[in-house]
């Protein structure tokens, strides 16, 4: 019963942000003593927290070289978030040098039991060539990879997969497809797939001409950052429609 206890002592660790932020000195001091003592009867969820905590300085000073180890530790004994962990930091050189071998081999574990967003930066390494053998962009195991992060709903890999279709890249251009994928992305807030579809209802290309459709997916782009977006709401003078019908009240309306 303690073992279970503490090993969801170590996963309120691993999830909770705003959690450890604000629990007590006290508190800190337990959970990462408690945690402490599972890592080192090998406890993986444990080994993942105590790198959460080295890593970002939760509690402790920051310290990468801890870090890393602890994610090793857990990546090892098949713990899928310290396996994608190691692939992003391998991948950014987060305190480590670059290496795309290494990032490719552990986003490859996580992606095998799963997780959507290893399996998408996995599509991005063969996309870009990053990691394979001869540097060479593998398009069709990008297609492959993306595809599979499409099924588990993740919007990144939905508008990734749109961009290979909607230019042709290791795939016919199939801009019927990239409609539907940007579609699914857009309605997931994702602000590039809301932007490529207010350009094809725009221009035509790919749909019918529909500047009311435009409009709106230019404005959700907009709102959600997307610079590409703000040029063409700037050259239509839709930026101040938006400051007028948006800004006051985004819900009221949007409604209808």
């Amino acid at each position: 019963m303690r073992r279970t206890m503490l090993s969801a002592m170590a996963a309120l660790l691993i999830g909770g942000g705003a959690l450890y932020a604000d629990a007590k000195n006290s508190f800190i001091d337990r959970a990462y003593s408690s945690v402490i003592k599972l890592a080192e009867k090998g406890d993986p969820n444990a080994l993942f927290a105590l790198g959460e905590m080295n890593y970002l300085g939760m509690g402790v000073k920051k310290d990468y070289k801890k870090a890393l180890y602890y994610f090793l530790e857990a990546g090892e004994k098949g713990h899928l978030k310290a396996q994608f962990n190691l692939g992003y930091i391998y991948h950014n050189g987060m305190g480590v040098p670059k290496d795309y071998k290494k990032a490719l081999y552990w986003f490859q574990k996580a992606a095998d039991q799963g997780d959507p967003k290893s399996m998408l930066y996995l599509g991005n390494m063969y996309y870009n060539g990053e990691g394979v053998q001869n540097d060479e962009i593998d398009y069709a195991k990008a297609l492959y990879w993306y595809t599979k992060a499409t099924r588990e709903g993740y919007p990144q890999a939905n508008f990734k997969l749109g961009e290979m279709f909607y230019e042709g890249k290791g795939v016919k251009t199939d801009l019927a497809k990239a409609r539907d994928l940007f579609e699914k992305a857009a309605e997931q807030g994702h602000a590039g797939a809301q932007f490529y579809l207010g350009q094809m209802y725009l221009t035509g290309k790919g749909v019918p001409k529909d500047m009311k459709k435009a409009k709106r997916w230019m404005q959700e782009a907009y709102m959600n950052g997307n610079q590409d977006a703000k040029r063409v709401m700037d050259t239509y003078g839709w930026e101040v429609v938006i400051r007028k019908e948006i800004l006051p009240g985004y819900e009221d309306s949007n409604s209808g």
